[in-house]
């Protein structure tokens, strides 16, 4: 077997084990909140408080060709269109649109399945992605139908089922339980795309999601690969160089060097658009940490993250709540926010003293783990004393915050974050530099007007002297002409 490994990263043992994975259905919930945030904007709801709604009816709508429309998860009344606060690092509030279940779980009408996705173009295919309101479920949320359709000469389609980030085991979960529907979604990124062959990268502790794949892959064009268990290997751009040797440069996309990159998950859920006809309403979602019994849940998108938890019986003790993982998720503070198409886990964890922060020691741990080859200790003295410049010259942009410094640091600096911080001031001061540029080219334009329409006035008022000089000159030689003429006249007269 290939090696398929790379340098950095940590092997770090899930702390949260199961006996056997499994997805159950989470019940219906009372009530759901649908962000209209999008990564390209807000959508427009296009339904009013009071509404009735079905399951899979569109109830925003996208006004551009990247955004995409979201649908009911749960059939029931609008209650409310109101700003109310997400899962979010911001913390910030957005508009959300709240619809009450009224029980029945009634859905729209939909086509038949068992549709053969060849007979579609494949703008009517990428047609159908976006209108179900698919994005990438890993945690990006980046529309799917952009990312496939942006791309020119593809040659791989590489399926990520790494699921890195231990503890977490959605994908794990859908593999096991889905295998059949994520081959044939997988089948139908590949028609549309284009590639000439697809991988699928699984970790090597994934035995039973392996075979489960291979068991339904019968496409010569599409290998399941296993990879080392060893954070941060799901990360894209060290996904392509374990898998193919292609470096992305830095700023540099997959899709530019014909190479598209899609989540387990998303392939599934292509598999529900295009052959199901079901948009995207829910996602599997792991409840997991030392606070509560860890298991999968198939749940409808913008229940609470409340509604998850106490599904699993969580402890009486204080808790700690974190969403996404536990190296890169972020923590959340309301537990009454709702879930998203992104939100693949929910960390319960038991609230504990957090370690003091100590001076850095320059031991060069962090340098050893970080899987980009950055030099973190000298990024942090420049992040701490906001020298940004000095950062930049360091390849801060290319820091993919997977938090591997901070796990061995033993100080405990949360280095992540400190360069988490010093993108964000980077990406202020640009900001503000982008601003000062333009109002300094602003008044230089207006400098350089002004001293044109005085250059302009001046030669005007030179042609206009010159024209009367002239037309002066002209008339004098005229009278000239007239007083001659008349002289003339006058001695012929005398003469007489």
């Amino acid at each position: 077997m290939a090696d398929y490994s790379f340098n950095g990263g940590i092997v770090i043992k899930n702390p949260y084990l199961v006996d056997k994975v499994e997805i159950i259905q989470a019940p219906l919930p009372t009530k759901v909140v649908l962000s209209l945030q999008q990564l390209g904007g807000q959508v427009k709801p296009c339904v009013s408080i009071g509404d009735y709604v079905l399951v899979g009816q569109v109830i925003a709508s996208a006004k551009d060709g990247f955004s995409v429309p979201i649908h009911a998860p749960i059939s029931g009344v609008v209650l409310s269109i109101d700003k109310q606060t997400i899962a979010h690092q911001s913390g910030l509030k957005s508009e959300c649109i709240t619809i009450e279940s009224d029980g029945k779980d009634k859905w729209i009408d939909r086509k038949n399945n068992h549709v053969d996705f060849l007979h579609y173009s494949t703008k009517a295919l990428i047609e159908a992605i976006q209108k179900s309101g698919i994005v990438g479920l890993g945690g990006a949320g980046f529309p799917t139908h952009i990312k496939i359709d942006k791309v020119v000469d593809c040659h791989t389609l590489i399926i990520n089922g790494t699921e890195c980030e231990p503890g977490v085991m959605c994908d794990d979960a859908l593999m096991q339980f889905h295998p059949r529907e994520i081959i044939r979604g997988v089948e139908i990124l590949l028609h549309i795309c284009g590639a000439k062959r697809v991988i699928i990268a699984i970790e090597e502790d994934k035995q039973v999601a392996y075979h489960a794949l291979l068991t339904f892959n019968h496409n010569d064009r599409i290998s399941v690969n296993q990879i080392p268990t060893k954070y941060t290997s799901g990360a894209e751009k060290l996904l392509i160089k374990a898998l193919l040797d292609v470096e992305i440069p830095s700023g540099g996309f997959a899709v530019d060097k014909g190479i598209i990159c899609q989540n387990i998950a998303t392939a599934k859920a292509v598999f529900d658009a295009v052959i199901s006809h079901r948009p995207l309403v829910s996602r599997i979602v792991t409840v997991t940490g030392d606070g509560v019994r860890p298991n999968n849940f198939e749940v409808r998108l913008g229940a609470s993250f409340e509604h998850l938890i106490s599904l699993v019986s969580p402890n009486k003790r204080v808790h700690n709540y974190r969403m996404g993982g536990m190296m890169m998720g972020i923590d959340v503070a309301d537990i009454n926010a709702p879930i998203g198409k992104t939100t693949s886990a929910i960390f319960v964890n038991n609230q504990v003293q957090k370690p003091v922060i100590q001076e850095c020691i320059r031991c060069g741990q962090c340098s050893e783990v970080c899987p980009v080859g950055l030099l973190p200790q000298q990024l942090y003295w420049h992040a701490k004393s906001e020298n940004i410049e000095k950062a930049l010259n360091y390849n801060l942009p290319d820091c993919i915050e997977c938090a591997c410094c901070d796990y061995v640091c033993p100080s405990h600096i949360p280095l992540a974050s400190y360069f988490s911080f010093a993108k964000a001031l980077g990406k202020q001061q640009t900001r503000e530099q982008d601003k000062s540029n333009i109002a300094r080219e602003r008044f230089e334009c207006r400098e350089h007007r002004l001293e044109r329409n005085k250059l302009e006035r001046t030669q005007m008022m030179a042609d206009k002297k010159k024209v009367l000089k002239e037309k002066m000159a002209k008339e004098q030689s005229q009278k000239q002409k007239v007083d001659e003429a008349m002289q003339r006249v006058k001695q012929a007269k005398d003469k007489r």
